[in-house]
């Protein structure tokens, strides 16, 4: 019998009873094993015949960024049951979760727990069926030619997102061009257009520096949940050394704001879509009218949006060099 092994994946999560892991998060780290129904691939060398880690790993991904769990306990069992889903070859799935920053005052590396899923598999007997994943995952060397496709007007699987970026904290145009390389090489995200940079007056806490912003409009496969993709842009802002802020809305290294997905509307305490702050913030509007300049604003068309509501926040763009494709 083969075994799949997901190590130490490390995921950035809302998960504990205490309110401060709710509102503050921290990060998890995930060990995943998958039991599959093969003793010898001799002559099979078939992806049909297996289980692909990606996949189980986007399982990971998603659940972790879907709910806010108390329990840990809960977290790992329902890793383990959506994993346990992606192929009737999988006969056990074991799921391990730890806290590597536990709530308690002890000298310790990790807390966590390990819950194991036995699959009674109805399909054991019957023929072999086409369970091959849809992997279409662009390498380098398909990225220009996918990026043109979609500006075209293809509509082969992808949705449309807009993204913010912006940093008031430590190398600000350096913050903003790493952010944007992280985006650019992610697994998910392909850059359509980038807006010029701007610097920006902070909006709700007045008494720190300027901002600088820029907007990214990207295209994400339709398949992929919204929550999967919030994974994604937190796990780049603390790779980049983004804490827990002691003061909302103060100085950041940087921050990653998901604006719109299509059509999508989410209203949930993790992810809300449209972006409820969208209407009031002209740093967001205006780079995104740069690049958008038909985008809606409650039913408004952005520009037109802007000159009536005469915002008070200076915006001053500084660079248009941005674009990295």
């Amino acid at each position: 019998m083969f075994k799949i092994f997901i190590k130490n994946l490390k995921l950035y999560g809302y998960h504990g009873v205490n309110p401060e892991e709710k509102s503050e998060g921290q990060y998890f780290v995930f060990n995943v094993e998958i039991n599959i129904l093969k003793d010898s691939f001799k002559g099979r060398d078939d992806l049909s015949e297996t289980v692909n880690y990606s996949e189980a790993v986007n399982v990971i991904k998603e659940v972790n960024a879907s709910v806010k769990f108390d329990l840990i306990e809960a977290l790992a069992e329902e890793i383990s049951l959506k994993t346990s889903r992606l192929s009737p070859l999988i006969s056990k799935v074991k799921t391990r979760v730890e806290k590597i920053n536990p709530p308690i005052n002890e000298n310790l590396d990790s807390v966590g727990v390990e819950y194991k899923l036995e699959v009674k598999n109805k399909y054991l007997s019957s023929p072999k069926e086409d369970i091959s994943p849809d992997n279409n995952k662009l390498d380098d060397s398909e990225n220009s030619e996918f990026l043109f496709r979609v500006k075209k007007g293809s509509d082969r699987g992808y949705r449309i997102i807009y993204l913010s970026i912006g940093t008031n904290k430590g190398k600000k145009m350096e913050n903003i061009k790493k952010a944007l390389y992280k985006i650019y090489k992610s697994d998910i995200f392909s850059i359509l257009e980038v807006s010029s940079i701007y610097e920006t007056e902070p909006m709700y806490v007045k008494n720190q520096d300027n901002f600088y912003n820029l907007i990214v409009k990207a295209a994400v496969k339709s398949s992929l949940n919204p929550f999967v993709i919030l994974g994604y842009a937190k796990n780049i802002e603390y790779e980049m050394g983004r804490e827990n802020q002691v003061i909302k809305n103060g100085p950041r290294i940087i921050d990653i704001d998901i604006l719109s997905i299509d059509d999508i509307k989410i209203n949930s305490d993790i992810l809300k879509l449209p972006h409820p702050g969208l209407p009031e913030r002209n740093f967001v509007l205006v780079p995104l009218s740069e690049i958008a300049p038909d985008f809606e604003i409650n039913g408004v068309n952005i520009n037109e949006f802007i000159k009536q509501h005469k915002f008070p926040q200076k915006v001053s763009k500084i660079s248009m060099d941005m674009m990295i494709i």
